[in-house]
């Protein structure tokens, strides 16, 4: 899928049938940056992709099909979105604002 191996079809294989499912709550936002709080004590800034697959993270829908949203709506081949929205989720989840159901 990838041209270079980096471990991302890997990752891709294990998580594009699972479904995310944001965590936390939207503070608010300014320019390109978004703020969401875990709680009183954690909140992260997320830039704008960061922002928008968390926003897209419903519990309903698989990273697979989000994956084929993205393409839709930014308009550019699904294969181009994989490796962002992977390495989003993983930074979303590593903080726990996203997890899977």
């Amino acid at each position: 899928m990838f041209e270079e191996d980096t471990g991302i079809d890997a990752l891709w294989e294990e998580i594009k049938d699972r479904k995310p499912i944001r965590q936390g709550t939207l503070l608010g936002g300014e320019e390109d940056k978004y703020y969401v709080a875990k709680s009183e004590e954690e909140v992260y800034e997320l830039s704008a992709l960061a922002y928008y697959i968390w926003l897209i993270c419903d519990g309903e829908h698989t990273v697979g099909e989000l994956a084929d949203r993205m393409s839709r709506e930014i308009e550019v081949e699904k294969n181009e979105v994989i490796e962002p929205l992977i390495l989003a989720l993983n930074s979303l989840a590593r903080v726990e604002l996203v997890r899977y159901t």
